[in-house]
């Protein structure tokens, strides 16, 4: 009973005193582990990602900003909300690590000053390998 109680009372002084949000449950933004097909230089290519946030039913309530380093030349990056799509026809051969940037702004939502969630982060980034042959 007594080691019940002491957990119970340092959860709460955990979650209570600091300042800083404590992450039990991280909400925060997150890109799909995705394993990109092969491309040719002969053809159009194209792949997309839909970002969500982590534990966090509410993902359509944010903005997302994408960025993306590392594309070959030929191909570009175009954004629809939370999906971003890489495509084009890819003008050199090689083993390409695409980098993609994700920043999340909001919630932005009616009852969001009655409900104040706030995420741990509120950007991510992951690497992905591109080959084209």
């Amino acid at each position: 009973m007594k080691k019940h109680l002491f957990l119970m009372l340092l959860f709460f002084v955990l979650v209570f005193s600091c300042d800083d949000n404590l992450c039990i449950f991280p909400k925060e933004p997150e890109l799909p582990n995705k394993e990109f097909p092969i491309g040719s230089t002969e053809s159009y290519y194209y792949v997309d990602l839909t970002a969500e946030i982590n534990n966090e039913p509410r993902d359509n309530d944010y903005d997302y900003y994408f960025d993306v380093v590392g594309l070959p030349s030929g191909m570009d990056y175009f954004i629809n909300y939370r999906t971003i799509s890489l495509e084009g026809t890819p003008e050199e051969s090689g083993i390409f690590e695409i980098t993609i940037y994700l920043e999340v702004e909001g919630p932005f939502r009616n009852d969001f000053d009655d409900n104040p969630d706030v995420l741990c982060n509120y950007g991510t980034s992951k690497t992905y390998t591109l080959i084209i042959e």
